[in-house]
């Protein structure tokens, strides 16, 4: 565990500084027994929004690994994913903007360290899952917690038990309009939102639309930046669920923040509204030692 240690950087916003970079990882996983149908589908209609909305497509600035790719450099394997977190986060400084999607297959495994919740670490799978699953705890080392103050992440995870797939320590509760603090949070000076397709226990839909397969998740958040495209983080997750119920999906979109966001006032974008750094102490702090949890991972892997 990293410990933590205290610091604080009050500020106005950051002035975001222009450079942007992407990671967009769809895995449809075609020689496995759980096979999934519009995970690179998924990745290439979030490749194109972030186009449309001053991303650049060029290997130092946009990366996507994809199981239909022919070049083994950027085919969706464990080491290559890892390889991605390093270099979405290698370099950056106060004002750049970083987007990461996930679109394929999560599940959970026991969390033996006694901090997660519901004993359990939500993970995502690689191509290569045989290999090992990738853990939140090992996503949130690898990109939330490099990440300086000023730098925002956006983050959408369209797979099952995505909830709080980054181990970010505020959860957004849409009913009271709060966030609500894990019990032992994982806190960083970056700006890190997670938009995730389901809750921890829930599992998420694999979409046959009238044109082609995708996500329900990935879906939903594309038709709904379109509608808005500076939408405050509420109307924001309430268009996303408004799409998937329309739909006749059940699974509920989740926020979790690095930050814990003004949402009355404080609006989403692909590209700006860039947060400073207002946690006072960073790293991760176990206020309470949770039983690990037992999750059948051979059930789960059945889901998206």
């Amino acid at each position: 565990d990293i410990p933590s240690n205290e610091v604080y950087n009050d500020a106005s916003n950051v002035i975001a500084s222009g450079r942007r970079k992407a990671l967009l990882i769809g895995i449809n996983y075609a020689e496995s027994p759980a096979p999934l149908q519009g995970c690179v589908n998924d990745a290439k209609n979030i490749k194109n929004l972030l186009i449309e909305n001053g991303f650049t497509d060029d290997p130092t600035h946009m990366v996507m690994l994809t199981d239909e790719e022919q070049n083994s450099k950027y085919l969706p394997t464990k080491a290559n994913i890892r390889r991605g977190f390093q270099w979405l986060t290698q370099g950056v400084s106060e004002g750049d903007v970083l987007f990461l999607h996930f679109s394929g297959h999560g599940s959970q495994v026991s969390d033996e360290a006694g901090m997660e919740e519901d004993g359990l670490n939500e993970t995502i799978l690689p191509m290569d899952y045989q290999k090992g699953q990738i853990t939140d705890d090992m996503i949130w080392s690898s990109v939330v917690y490099p990440l300086p103050s000023g730098v925002k992440l956006t983050v959408v995870m369209d797979c099952c038990h995505s909830g709080t797939g980054l181990d970010l320590p505020f959860d957004y509760e849409p009913y009271t309009g709060r966030w609500v603090e894990e019990t032992n949070p994982a806190h960083s000076k970056g700006h890190v939102v997670l938009f995730a397709s389901c809750e921890d226990a829930e599992t998420s839909a694999d979409a046959i639309g009238k044109y082609q397969a995708g996500g329900a998740m990935t879906q939903s958040f594309i038709l709904a930046y379109k509608e808005n495209p500076m939408p405050k983080y509420p109307e924001f997750m309430a268009a996303i669920h408004g799409h998937l119920i329309d739909r006749h999906f059940k699974q509920r979109p989740q926020l979790t923040s690095s930050q814990e966001l003004d949402t009355k006032n404080s609006r989403f974008s692909l590209i700006e509204g860039i947060q400073p750094n207002k946690n006072r102490t960073i790293g991760r702090i176990q206020r309470k030692k949770i039983r690990p949890g037992s999750a059948d991972d051979r059930r789960n892997f059945l889901f998206r």
